[in-house]
Parts: structure tokens; C-alpha cells; sequence
């Protein structure tokens, strides 16, 4: 079933009148009435009732007629929501992000953007399967830890490499300090997320390479818990520089890892096979040059 057949009979609907649909077409009437009667053949009953030079829609009729009223409609809505995204009128882009951390390190990323696209809907999802979920297509975009699983069906654009570093407060005994060995973090009181967080389980395997195991004094999954733990100096807390430096200096002192220095490589994922749009390809953009 072609359109133009479909759009020939909806006019004709509209006029019952071969000749002036004709008009309206563009089109000769014999052409007209050929594609009237292919359609007809095609659905395998009459569309229109033909008295003499009068019609009138048979009951088939009605129904294809509202049927293809419809198919119209939708195009005309599909027609006009593509050249919005085309022109970045409005739109929406899922992002996720990985718990609690590149959340924060991101929100300046999430600013600009809105203030240049503020009718694009920006829907932010915390997971720990960013990956599955960008190949599951229930996220647009992903910004995630490497490794990266190979999948053809990915695309990963490397980001940057970030280390991890300790928090302190600025009343702990440790704020006098620039560096630290990996090795010491036996010796300060810790306040960490639990064993299941992305963050905590890099921490863990590089201090499990060098013989020991982390015991902190308190475990919790909220971010905002943890900086106010360590501002108390109930303890510091492992994390990536990125999400430290976000921290006021006034309540927060930073200390360097080293010997070895945990790292991670950080990069956003899509699907090569998903229609990106505008919008994707504009916050990209926008992620690449905060971490040029």
C-alpha cells in the first residue's frame, strides 16, 4: 500500500469528486481513478459507492479513511519532531553515569549545556551497568570506567585518565601532609563507600596488591554522608581527584597517593547502530572540551 494512493484516496474522501481531487492532486482524473481502483484491489473491496457522477464512502471506506487520517497525522508530528531535534529546539538525551561521583564532576557539563539547549530534556541515570545499558538502549550515552567490554555495536570515545587521591579534614593530623604511600592507608581511620561501589572495588584490588585490606570505620553509600565524615574528622575517604577538587578547601585537604597511584580511564559509550541525533552529538562535544 503506497501513500500516494493513500493521500489520492483522502482527498477524495474530502471532495467526493473524482475531477476536483484531480485538481487539488495535480494529477489527471483517469490517474486518479487507477490508483483509487488499485488500492481497491488491494484491500479486496470497494471504497467508494459510484452513482452516476455522485460517490459516497462505503463503510471500508470509513475506516481506511480514518485509518490513513491518522497515518497522516503521525507523519506530519514525526516530520515536525525531527526538524526540532534538527535545530535543537527540543529533545530528549538520556545520560548515565556511573554512582555517586562523575555525577558531581559532570553537573557543570549538565549547566552549560541547558543554558545553551534549554529545551533539550536532559534525564540523568546513576548506574553500575552503564555499558549493558547503552547496548540494552535505555541509555543514550554512557560515561563510564574502562576497560570497555569489545562490542561492535560500541563506541568508545576515551576521556581522560584521573587519578585517586585521600580527603582529609583540615583539622585531622594528616592535613600537614602532600603525599602519601598506598601502603599507609592502614594507619588512617577511613570512611569509605562499601565493598560493591566501583570506587571502593579499584581501591580494594590495589591494596590487596600490595598485601593488605582496607577496614574502614564507617561504610556508607551516600556521597553527601561521607563528606561530612570526613569534615568532622571522623575519618578521610579515598576518591577521584576530579570529585575532591569539587570539594570546599576550606573544610578539605587533599593528599596524593603514591607507590603505586591508583588510576582508572574514564570515556563516554554509545551505540555505533543508534541514531545519536543533535543533541547526543552536541553534549559529546560539550563533555570532550570540559576534559580536553
Amino acid at each position: 500500500m503506497e501513500l500516494r494512493h493513500l493521500e489520492s484516496f483522502k482527498v477524495v474522501c474530502e471532495q467526493l469528486h473524482f475531477t476536483k481531487a484531480a485538481e487539488l492532486l495535480n494529477m489527471a482524473q483517469p490517474t486518479l481513478s487507477q490508483q483509487i481502483k488499485a488500492l481497491e484491489d488491494e484491500i479486496g473491496t470497494p471504497l467508494f459507492d459510484r452513482m452516476g457522477k455522485r460517490i459516497a464512502i462505503t463503510e471500508a471506506g470509513r475506516i481506511l479513511y480514518e485509518q490513513c487520517s491518522q497515518i497522516f497525522r503521525n507523519l506530519d508530528y514525526a516530520y515536525d519532531a525531527i526538524n526540532d531535534l534538527r535545530t535543537m529546539q527540543r529533545g530528549r538525551l538520556v545520560l548515565g553515569v556511573l554512582p555517586c561521583d562523575l555525577d558531581e564532576v559532570l553537573t557543570p557539563v549538565m549547566i552549560e549545556f541547558h543554558q545553551k539547549f534549554p529545551n533539550i530534556q536532559l534525564l540523568i541515570q546513576d548506574s553500575n551497568r552503564i555499558v549493558e545499558e547503552v547496548l540494552e538502549g535505555n541509555i543514550d550515552i554512557g560515561i563510564t570506567a574502562a576497560p570497555v567490554v569489545e562490542e561492535s555495536k560500541l563506541v568508545h570515545v576515551p576521556l581522560y585518565t584521573e587519578e585517586f587521591a585521600v580527603a582529609v579534614s583540615r583539622s585531622s593530623e594528616w592535613s600537614t601532609r602532600s603525599q602519601m604511600y598506598l601502603k599507609e592507608l592502614k594507619d588512617l581511620s577511613l570512611v569509605l563507600f562499601p565493598n560493591n561501589h566501583h570506587c571502593r572495588k579499584l581501591i580494594n584490588s590495589y591494596c590487596e596488591d600490595q598485601g593488605f585490606d582496607l577496614k574502614p570505620v564507617i561504610e556508607t553509600s551516600a556521597m553527601i554522608s561521607l563528606k561530612r565524615l570526613v569534615k568532622n574528622n571522623i575519618g578521610g575517604t579515598v576518591l577521584p581527584r576530579t570529585v575532591l577538587q569539587t570539594w570546599d578547601d576550606r573544610y578539605y585537604h587533599i593528599i596524593s597517593l603514591v607507590e603505586p597511584t591508583p588510576e582508572r580511564d574514564i570515556g563516554i559509550v554509545y551505540r555505533s547502530d543508534k541514531f545519536l541525533g543533535q543533541a547526543g552529538k552536541m553534549f559529546i562535544g560539550s563533555v570532550q572540551e570540559r576534559f580536553k
